[in-house]
């Protein structure tokens, strides 16, 4: 998917409404992260808000596991060394 949008004097974009719904942050107010990559290109993340969050936790009353949060973050920092 390719979209451009222009910079306006203030150095602001418009995000095409195509990025918007992909990245489901249509709503104002909404906080997005901008990443610089290695190659010259740039990364756009939404950041998770506490709202945004609820119920990500399939079932609170499982117990907690350290050990699956530990391989959860090994995964994490793979992906993010790959950056």
């Amino acid at each position: 998917m390719s979209n451009t949008s222009v910079v306006t004097s203030k150095g602001q974009i418009t995000l095409p409404i195509a990025i918007r719904k992909a990245f489901k942050i249509g709503v104002k107010g909404r906080r997005v992260r901008f990443e610089m990559c290695r190659d010259g290109s740039a990364r756009l993340y939404p950041v998770a808000d506490a709202l945004s969050l609820q119920g990500a936790l399939a079932d609170p009353s499982q117990p907690y596991d350290p050990l699956e949060s530990e391989k959860a973050i090994a995964v994490l920092a793979k992906e993010a060394a790959r950056r």
